[in-house]
């Protein structure tokens, strides 16, 4: 993020407002993180990808938007069956500082690390053993638009890893620009944008900020100030927290350079340029059309070369009939004296020319509309959990778990109904305390209430091997569906990429049978 222009080492408005520290400062935190909706659903996306994928997972943005704090929140959600390492890329300039951090990070002991003269087979075999312990190993790389070419390279080679048909590693990786040399990733790679923050969030990110340090009271921000931080910082949360400081120190809220336009932005900028300079030519053609006509008029004289009649019956003025009077169209009547109508035929008589002109216009502004329309479709296929058409309700709602409860989005209902009640055909929790542990299933939902549970079997005309078991979330009961059992995690994997519409369409995780079996367990020695 960027850095705020502060008028000493601790702004006074923390005394005014009762603060602990001050809350808009650049420095990445627990409380930092806000949780938008589109915020929360790339990071339940990063999850299921380091989780139940073999992708690497880019996070790209522009500056200030937040990609730090988001894979800070990666790190918090990790559980058990994630070993992390994260590099931020400014910190560990060379190579050694690197492997060593990672060989650190997946549990390699430190003598073992300064015996060892090569490190990168330590590094391998160390990966090779936590797969074997069904332990994923996940690399974070922030900022690395900014990693030198050869440290790259080395990442890339780390990416290529294999044994048993599987990738060693898992990776999350950040960036301000698309990276086209990402793209040799073995296929591997899933991109992931991070968008600025919604006009009708910005109340609720700043009270966020302020409450984080202590703050009670309302926001010390007018609508219209609001309306005037959205407009100069386009959602830029850093952009944001420059402007809102400035505005409680009493300073006029003014981004410096440390806030620049985004690659859309400019290439919009550019385009609405150019549609301004025809429209401006195109005026100036109208008015000084008689010195334009003039011209060419002496020059065909003097040359010989065109001669050219014009057929007042054929090519006349279109005109208006009003109250028995006649005029003009409404541009030729403000550019030409009354007098000077039946004296001196116009050079540019022609109303076809006029409309062809006229047609080149909105050509260009129909180009920019169809344009813009392309780009709104090429985001709506990004890869993200999300359904627009459903309303947001904390209690009734399916809700996506970022850490251990899978995920679950609402699709199109389909038209084939199951007669059979839900209830006659689902497992209880004693089916899967009964389940070999080492074997594999899959989750497909959570919700609070139990009946979203059966509506979600009925929607999907569900059957075969489905479980329903309860754990402890928060204090509040938590209903989750799984699916399937079967004896390793290749042959659950083969399955799944079998299954028939629309049960291949639904995200799932899959999760071995002693991990659900424990949380049953665990909820019921709650008191």
């Amino acid at each position: 993020m960027s850095n705020l222009a502060n008028s000493s080492a601790e702004p006074s408005y923390i005394t005014r407002l009762a603060l602990n520290s001050a809350p808009f400062s650049s420095e990445v935190t627990r409380s930092s993180f806000f949780s938008g909706e589109q915020i929360v659903q790339r990071l339940n996306l990063l999850v299921h990808l380091a989780r139940s994928s073999d992708k690497v997972g880019f996070l790209f943005a522009e500056q200030g938007v937040g990609k730090s704090t988001l894979l800070t929140q990666v790190q918090l959600a990790a559980g058990d069956d994630l070993r992390i390492c994260r590099i931020d890329t400014p910190l560990l300039p060379d190579a050694t500082s690197i492997i060593e951090q990672c060989l650190r990070a997946f549990g390699v002991e430190e003598g073992e690390i300064k015996r060892s003269s090569d490190h990168t087979p330590l590094l391998k075999n160390r990966l090779q053993r936590l797969q074997k312990l069904n332990i994923r190993p996940l690399l974070l790389v922030d900022n690395i638009d900014i990693i030198s070419a050869d440290n790259l390279a080395i990442l890339m080679d780390w990416f290529s890893w294999q044994s048993d048909d599987e990738f060693l590693l898992q990776a999350i990786l950040s960036s301000s620009r698309v990276m086209p040399e990402l793209d040799t990733i073995h296929g591997r790679l899933q991109r992931v944008d991070l968008p600025s923050l919604a006009e009708d969030e910005l109340s609720a990110y700043l009270m966020q900020r302020l409450e984080a340090v202590g703050y009670k009271g309302d926001l010390p921000f007018r609508s219209k100030e609001l309306k005037q931080f959205y407009r100069q910082s386009s959602g830029n949360p850093a952009a944001v927290n420059q402007l809102a400081h400035q505005k409680l120190l009493g300073i006029k809220p003014t981004l410096g350079s440390t806030h620049s336009l985004s690659f859309s932005g400019i290439t919009s900028l550019f385009r609405w340029l150019g549609v301004s300079i025809l429209a401006v030519s195109l005026t100036l053609l109208l008015v000084f059309q008689d010195k334009v006509n003039s011209l060419f008029t002496e020059q065909s004289d003097e040359n010989s070369v065109i001669e050219q009649s014009f057929d007042t019956e054929e090519e006349a003025l279109a005109t208006v009939i009003l109250d028995e009077d006649e005029f003009t169209s409404a541009e030729q009547a403000e550019k030409e004296e009354p007098e000077s109508l039946d004296s001196e035929p116009l050079f540019i008589e022609n109303t076809e020319e006029l409309g062809s002109i006229s047609e080149a216009l909105n050509s260009a502004l129909e180009l920019e509309l169809a344009e813009r329309e392309e780009l709104a479709l090429l985001v709506a296929e990004l890869p993200v959990i999300e359904n627009e058409h459903v309303k947001k309700e904390p209690s009734n709602d399916v809700i996506v778990s970022s850490e251990d409860e899978g995920l679950a989005v609402e699709e199109p209902t389909l038209e084939t109904k199951v007669e059979e009640e839900p209830s006659s055909r689902v497992h209880q929790q004693d089916w899967i305390t009964q389940q070999q542990g080492n074997h594999y299933t899959f989750q497909l939902m959570g919700s609070w209430q139990q009946e979203k549970v059966a509506e979600f079997i009925e929607k999907y005309a569900l059957t075969g091997d489905l479980a329903e078991f309860q754990s402890d979330r928060n204090g509040r009961v938590w209903h989750a569906l799984i699916y399937g059992r079967y004896d390793n995690k290749k042959d659950a994997l083969q399955a799944s990429s079998h299954w028939p519409a629309p049960l291949n369409t639904l995200p799932s995780w899959l999760r071995r049978f002693d991990s659900v079996q424990k949380q049953i367990k665990n909820t019921a020695q709650e008191p």
